[in-house]
């Protein structure tokens, strides 16, 4: 394993050890939308005669499949999340891409319907750490680390939040910004 591979799957686990702690209340955790049980996956049931996401073949999408062939990741389904975040009253499907490793989230991909047909609604691959993904009151926030010179791998002194809206015909970025985390002020 080369320097750099070792490098970026120990910056991808710091950020799932940090993501955890922060989402036990710290620097403004927030509930998720990833289910913790198959029960809460399943929560929110199409309309009748809507499509259900919950039934499509979601690994086997062009885009997700590339990415994940080209990555060496893995589409974790077991920790797919559903919300409606394109305000049409079914759900869409926000699936993480894992490292396949101790890296963590490598990528998230967000697909719903348009036109009754399947479609990726947003990609978002960080260049050079994981990220974690959440939905929250019919957004998407992504969560990644933020290294200042000195940082150790495990506690990155800032954290960028990305938020995603749907404006009506795409999610599109509705908020960015960058805080404090968790224990480096």
């Amino acid at each position: 394993m080369s320097g750099r591979t070792l490098l970026a799957r120990l910056l991808l686990a710091s950020l799932a050890a940090l993501v955890v702690a922060c989402d036990d209340g710290g620097a403004g955790g927030e509930p998720t939308a990833e289910p913790d049980t198959p029960e809460e996956a399943t929560a929110t049931a199409a309309p009748t005669g809507a499509p259900d996401i919950r039934q499509e073949d979601l690994p086997a999408q062009p885009g997700l499949q590339e990415f994940v062939n080209a990555s060496g990741g893995a589409a974790d389904m077991a920790r797919t999340g559903y919300a409606d975040l394109t305000e049409d009253g079914v759900d869409d499907a926000v699936v993480p891409v894992s490292s396949g490793g101790e890296g963590g989230d490598i990528a998230v991909f967000v697909f719903g319907y348009q036109d009754g047909e399947l479609t990726e609604l947003l990609r978002v691959m960080p260049e050079d750490s994981s990220l974690h993904a959440e939905t929250v009151d019919g957004a998407l926030t992504i969560t990644e680390p933020v290294f200042a010179e000195g940082d150790p791998l495990c506690c990155p002194s800032q954290l960028r939040r990305t938020t995603y809206r749907w404006d009506g015909s795409e999610l599109s970025l509705a908020d960015d910004e960058t805080v404090p985390a968790e224990g480096s002020e």
